[in-house]
């Protein structure tokens, strides 16, 4: 250890990876960070969960109930299109004491909040590149993958949301499981270690991440270590007991994913996670070694998972000479292609990549080394073609990726302040009377209303009782007044997103044409569906559409404005940009 901080390089790395992580200290409370302030605090709107053994339910938002699903729709926290028994409940108690910290002793700082997910993010660099250290030596492929893990932009994301610190938190207790292994397998005589094992288990407590230890400490006794095969398959047992003992205890205490887009329990929809696998894996393979955003994804052409499968094939086959001869090399790849499999269970973002990076830096670190020393393909052709995979994959990681991470860091402000924050504290709600629903047409996202509040609730704005939100508005809208109670909404291209807004209801639910969902003062009835996707939808509302007890509005660039509605039997097109909604 005094060694490394002697390294000037190894203060670099740290000072560069922390350097760019700086702009987080400005994203503040972004979506999910308003419930968890919320649930802390007990200051909005929020609903409390059931949540066993979890100090307040911040990552439950949706357990599965349907009568509780009814009342967040009746509030607004809701859209009126989520699945009933749709459940996202992940058991994180340990990242959950973190957040209760931030919001108890520093509620209106977030900053600090900020500072305090940096601590995790630097320690987390800090002991990854002290294992890079003792498994690939004092060497250039040291140096390499420190600088590549430390300049990863997959760590912008986790490191620069609150509500995603748990990735960091897991992926230190990965990196502490690893190292602490990796020394028992070394040098030890023990037949356990148990400081190992208690790494693991903290681990798995503060997030489902952590479960990429398995990956490495298979990919380790697989590839890595030597040794009697038994011996091998031996030291891996304790971690299964741990594994095996989680998984008990999470589906015990109702922990899971079911009815959703975005979370696939692998455990209780295997098929389903099956059939997304391949295309998934892909998006992230080419995110992880070719430093293209999964998350980019839905705006290319299905035929970019061709491209990043071809592009991995070219790599292997330039990486083959030190594929056969270094074993480090091996574990650090399979440790990071096994990574992807788990993060296959929702939508690929480059969030997901954070545990896969260590293995990425790892492997990288060791074939850039190889390269230099030009003990990769020596001439013509092949000469060529390694050189130009090896100099690409210097500009992308250390050229692109450097860029990337400042911008990933400050994302969810970018989106937040595009999608909600500008609109929600626009919204001018100040006169309104107590019983008066207010109804917003067409949000960016229909899923939106909890977060409307929520940045109300924060910035200490009027916030109703209730709030409906219609449909998305990413998408052109007809709006049409069909009688004095009821109106029509169409979207060809559907009433909601269901890749981007599908994490409350998935394929595996779909709607059907006269499905109503019925809540207190509206109806709602499903009258075409493209793919089990509501393209038009009739409300029908208990009191007049002129009545006081209704303000409709619509989203405007950003603001939210007051909507006059057509008279019986006229049409308007709404657009998130519409200036005006009266007139067609």
């Amino acid at each position: 250890m005094n060694l490394m901080l002697s390294d000037k390089r190894v203060l670099w790395a740290l000072f560069l990876g922390l350097l760019l992580a700086f702009p987080s200290l400005w994203v503040g409370l972004q979506l999910d960070d308003y419930f968890h302030w919320g649930l802390v605090t007990q200051r909005s709107q929020v609903l409390q969960t059931v949540s066993p053994a979890s100090p307040y339910g911040l990552f439950s938002f949706v357990d599965g109930d349907p009568a509780r699903v009814l009342d967040l729709m009746n509030l607004g926290l809701a859209p009126w299109w989520t699945y009933p028994q749709v459940e996202y409940a992940f058991w994180r108690p340990l990242t959950e004491l973190t957040h209760g910290l931030d919001y108890s002793l520093w509620p209106q700082y977030p900053k600090l909040m900020h500072i305090h997910s940096l601590l995790y993010f630097g320690l987390m660099l800090w002991f990854g590149l002290r294992l890079f250290n003792k498994i690939q030596g004092e060497s250039s492929a040291w140096v390499w993958a420190m600088f590549l893990f430390a300049l990863s932009y997959t760590h912008g994301v986790p490191a620069g949301w609150l509500a995603n610190r748990n990735a960091v938190l897991a992926v230190l207790f990965v990196v502490l499981t690893l190292s602490s292994h990796h020394r028992w397998r070394e040098g030890s005589c023990s037949p356990l270690d148990f400081r190992s094992s208690i790494f693991f288990a903290l681990g798995l407590l503060c997030g489902e991440m952590a479960v990429t230890a398995g990956a490495y400490l298979f990919a380790y006794a697989m590839v890595l270590e030597r040794g009697p095969f038994r011996d091998r398959l031996f030291s891996l047992l304790p971690y299964g007991v741990i594994g095996a003992a989680w998984l008990g205890m999470r589906a015990l205490l109702g922990y899971g994913a079911s009815g959703s887009g975005h979370y696939i329990d692998v455990l209780q929809t295997p098929l389903l996670f099956i059939q997304v696998l391949i295309g998934r894996g892909l998006d992230l393979l080419g995110g992880l070694f070719w430093v293209v955003p999964p998350e980019l994804g839905s705006g290319l052409p299905e035929w970019r998972r061709l491209v990043f499968l071809g592009l991995f094939l070219v790599l292997m086959w330039v990486a083959w000479p030190l594929l056969k001869a270094d074993r480090r090399a091996r574990f650090w790849l399979l440790g990071a292609l096994l990574c992807l499999v788990p993060v296959a269970s929702t939508i690929p973002h480059s969030r997901l990549l954070i545990a896969a990076s260590l293995g990425a830096a790892g492997f990288l670190g060791l074939l850039l080394q190889r390269w230099r020393a030009a003990g990769l393909a020596q001439s013509g052709l092949p000469q060529a073609l390694t050189a130009t995979v090896a100099g690409l994959l210097v500009v992308l990681h250390l050229g692109l990726s450097a860029l990337l991470l400042p911008l990933e860091m400050v994302s969810m402000r970018i989106v937040g302040d595009n999608y909600l924050n500008r609109g929600a504290e626009s919204w001018d709600l100040s006169d309104i009377p107590k019983n008066t629903t207010p109804i917003l047409i067409n949000p960016p996202l229909s899923s939106a209303g909890g977060y409307i509040n929520g940045v109300r609730a924060y910035q200490g704005l009027p916030v109703a009782s209730k709030t409906w939100l219609l449909a998305s508005g990413l998408q052109p809208l007809t709006l049409t007044v069909l009688n004095a109670h009821t109106l029509d909404l169409y979207s060809e291209q559907g009433l909601y997103d269901p890749v981007q807004e599908g994490v409350l209801r998935g394929p595996q639910a779909p709607f059907a044409v006269g499905e109503s969902v019925q809540l207190a003062g509206m109806i709602v009835t499903v009258m075409e569906v493209d793919n089990g996707v509501p393209t038009r939808a009739r409300f029908q509302f208990a009191n007049p559409l002129t009545s006081d007890l209704y303000r409709f509005s619509h989203w405007n660039s950003g603001q939210v404005a007051p909507c006059t509605l057509p008279a019986k039997n006229q049409s308007i097109q709404l657009n998130v940009d519409s200036a005006h909604c009266a007139q067609p």
